[in-house]
Parts: C-alpha cells; structure tokens; sequence
C-alpha cells in the first residue's frame, strides 16, 4: 500500500512536493523515479538484508522506500546506539548490504574491534554502500519487510520482524484516523527516522494521504544523539517550515510548550502533535491545549508496528491512550496485562510468534468509554521522557564492575536523565565510578544525578530476602516529602 499510494501521487499529482530536505524539495514523480532508481541498483547485489545508518536525509528516506520497492528486509540503525550494540545487530540481522555511514566499522585498522568484512560498490546519493561478506546468520522471517531494534530494553535488545503488510495496516489507519478529523498538509520529522514511530509517521503516513513532509538532520532541528536538545533551532525550524504535524516525547513536548510560550504564533499552523514513547501526564497536556498545541498521547510498540492507540480531536480523554486504532483489538487479562491483536509482529529474528493476541508487558484498562489507560509495566523497565527504555537491572550489572557501587539502584521512570541511589556513599569515589561506568553506557542510559540516600538501611522492606531492590518502594521514597526531610542529598553526574 505503501509503495502502491507513492505510484498514485506520482500519475495524480506528479508535481506535487512530497519531501523537503536540508537542501532539495522532491515532487512525487521525481521521488518515485529516485526510488525506483536506488531499488534496481540495490537488488544488483542481491542482498539478503540492509542495514541503514545515517542522520535524518531525503537520502535515508529514498534508501528506505527503496527497500521496501525491492522488497528487501531493512534494518534501520539508531546512530546513538554504542558500537557494541550496532555490533549486535549486524551479527543477529546478517545485514550483507551496508548503507550510509559505516566508515568507523570498514576501516581496517588493527585497533578497529568492530572492523567488517566490507567493500565499498558504490553510493546512493550521497550515502554509502558496502558489501558485506556474512556467514552462518539466521535468515529473517518469512515475508519481513523491515527489522526495527528498540533503544535497548537490555543490553542487547531483540530485533522485531514486520512484514510490509503490517507496516501499511498502521500506516493505512494512522492516515484514516487523523486526515479525516484534520488538516495535515505538512509534517516536519523531529526524532530519528531509525525510530519505527517516526518512520512511519513521517515517511509512510505523509505518502498514503499526498502530504508533504520536511526531513533534516538532527542538528537542523535542534535534536543531537537521542537526548540533546537546542530549544532556539527547535523553534527556528518551526518558525521555517510551519508544519501541521508533529511527533513528539513527552520531554520534546515540555520544549515546544516552553518555545511556544516565548513565541506563541508557533502554535498556529499545528494541527495535530501526537505525544508517545512514555506517559504523559495530564498536566502536561492541558498546559500544552491552554497554549493552543493540539497535542494528543498515544500508545504503540515495535511488536505490534508501532501505534495501538491514540486519542484524537473527537475522541480525546486525557490520562488515556486513546481508543485503538480501527485495525487493533485490546483486551485485558485478569491479572491486569494489556492483550492486543490485529497487528502482530512476524516475530523476533529466529523466533516467528503465534499469530493471534500478543502480551504486551503492560499493565492498563480500558475504561467505560473504550479508551486505554496504562497503569503500568510487569517488568521493571524504565521508560525516560525521551521515550528510550532501560532495563535497570542491565545498568546495574555494568555497575557491579565497580566496587564503589555495590548496592546501586537506578531511577528515572519518565524522568529525563537516570539516577543513582546509594546509601551512605563515599560521594568522591561513587562519582568517578559514575562518569568511568558513563563511558561504557550509551548516552540515553548513563547515569546524571547520584542520589545520597543517608539511613535508607533502616527502612524496611526495601530489598526483598535475596537483596533485590523492591523498585516500587524506591519510587515512592523519591516522592516523598523533601529531599531534606527523607535524607536525599543530590549531586550532578557531569561528564
């Protein structure tokens, strides 16, 4: 459906801008025939699958279609991601083809670790292409169209296989369920392309209703590695481009609120600002319509392509997701966890699931008007404003490697840094094995803030009878009262 609505719009209206780049506009016709042009070359080298690392470009949206033209699994690759991760991801993917900036990992240098068996064939545009010599690799899924990684719920995070079928399913209802309440002509591309959210909503979405959307590099934006944020280019692009659209973090939307508040004619042209990636208070979201930013939260996961639910201008209830989308069904079980079917992801690499109803994680209810409400998550994952997930007890592993630590407990659930407790720590000690434990972290899981937690060993039933953290505990002492008054004392984690 994807590709089939970019064939439309270029017979339809083949003059029409569909993206606007750093340096280029590219009509629908033009784009298509550029697609087509990346997709015959790609397909020369036969590739198995590709992996696409590059900053935000009309370059990268190009690749992207291309594979999906050439029906080539696609494995986008998050810039902030370590190398060791990225290491992960080409040994589970396979990836034979490489695409955009993988200079760091095809140098041949005896210090390179991650150095590849790699030959630089050619470039697309202005992005890279190498092949890559790949054996004793799981092939993807059968039908998989694209293999997106999460931000690392662990260290290593699974890669989730969906289909184009599936991918065009959210596309599809994303398009129905927002161009038909309002009018989104222009959409500016705020987080990574290699985000699966983003991805569609900035590509696939803009495609299937004939819009236009304005794609540049982080910088360009405001936006560098996955937490970096420049509140005066953020509003400079705004001012710009005027877009309709938006998606955004809860902690990009606490910018816009602040820019708009500086600058309140940012707000008029915006039409529809979807929040997702953590929750969302609702006191954000009044602040934010009180301004008149039409902004709306939602709730998806890579292992059901993204978004499952959405509030929208007619049916919009804050403290909820939103009702799901036209093509989900959501049920909840007795013990509370969320069940959603209609979309389920071909599986994990090597690891195909039962089609039928996937067990999110999640805890929530649908409430009497059949909008969702996340109560929480069964697991310990921490989800940061910036939408990355955490494992903490992956950080607190790393963690064991410094004696200074022992003991260390990390929060930061919708927060947008990560902290360390300690109790009674020698605080010199602790903050240089903070910034050494840093290095070996990438940037959205490194540790900002130590928490000194003075007589937290009096409390009982902190810690279960084996010495884990009973982490709901932890959250409530962080709630309560003043820092003065339960014996926090806070000190910054500079680099």
């Amino acid at each position: 459906m994807i590709i089939e609505s970019l064939i439309r719009h270029s017979i339809d209206t083949p003059n029409k801008i569909a993206f606007i780049g750093a340096d280029e506009e590219i009509s629908y016709q033009n784009l298509l025939i550029r697609v087509r042009d990346v997709a015959e070359y790609l397909v020369e080298y036969s590739p198995k699958c590709i992996a696409l690392r590059a900053e935000n470009s009309l370059d990268w949206v190009i690749a992207d279609l291309a594979a999906l033209y050439a029906e080539i699994p696609n494995v986008p690759v998050p810039l902030f991601f370590t190398p060791e991760q990225v290491d992960h991801i080409l040994a589970e993917s396979g990836a034979d083809l490489l695409v955009g900036d993988w200079d760091a990992w095809v140098e041949n240098t005896a210090d390179n670790a991650h150095s590849l068996d790699a030959r630089l064939v050619g470039h697309a545009g202005n992005l890279s292409i190498w092949k890559r010599s790949v054996k004793d690799v799981k092939p993807p899924l059968s039908h998989t169209g694209k293999i997106t990684f999460t931000s690392g719920s662990t260290g290593h995070p699974k890669g989730v296989c969906l289909s184009q079928n599936q991918l065009s399913k959210v596309s599809r209802a994303l398009a129905d369920t927002i161009a038909t309440e309002v009018k989104c002509e222009k959409h500016l591309v705020l987080l990574p392309l290699s985000t699966l959210l983003e991805n569609i909503t900035g590509i696939y979405v803009p495609i299937i209703i004939g819009a236009t959307s304005v794609v540049l590099n982080g910088e360009e934006v405001g936006l560098s590695g996955s937490s970096n944020f420049n509140p005066s280019q953020f509003a400079l692009a705004l001012a710009k481009y005027l877009p309709n659209s938006l998606v955004l973090t809860p902690a990009l939307l606490m910018a816009l609120i602040e820019v708009v508040k500086a600058m309140p004619v940012l707000a008029k042209n915006l039409e529809f600002v979807a929040v997702g990636g953590a929750r969302v208070s609702p006191q954000l979201l009044d602040m934010a319509h009180s301004l008149g930013i039409p902004a709306f939260e939602g709730y998806g996961l890579s292992e059901n392509a993204s978004v499952v639910s959405l509030n929208t201008p007619s049916a919009y209830k804050a403290g909820t997701s939103g009702k799901p989308l036209p093509h989900i069904d959501v049920k909840v079980s007795n013990d509370g966890e969320i069940y959603v079917s209609g979309c389920v992801a071909l599986g994990y690499i090597g690891q195909p699931f039962e089609q039928g109803w996937y067990a999110t994680g999640d805890l929530g209810h649908l409430d009497e008007d059949g909008f969702l409400v996340i109560d929480g998550r069964k697991k310990n994952q921490i989800i940061t404003a910036f939408g990355r997930n955490i494992s903490p007890e992956w950080v607190e592993s790393e963690a064991q490697a410094f004696r200074a630590l022992y003991g260390m407990v990390l929060v930061g659930d919708g927060e947008k840094s990560l902290s360390a407790i300690l109790e009674n720590p020698n605080v010199e000690q602790v903050t240089a094995a903070l910034k050494q434990l840093n290095q070996r972290l990438p940037d959205y899981a490194r540790i900002r803030t130590l928490i000194t937690a003075q007589g937290l060993n009096s409390m009982a039933g902190f810690y279960t009878s084996n010495g884990r953290p009973i982490r709901s505990k932890f959250e409530q002492w962080m709630l309560s009262k003043t820092d003065e008054e339960e014996g926090r004392i806070i000190t910054p984690i500079n680099e």
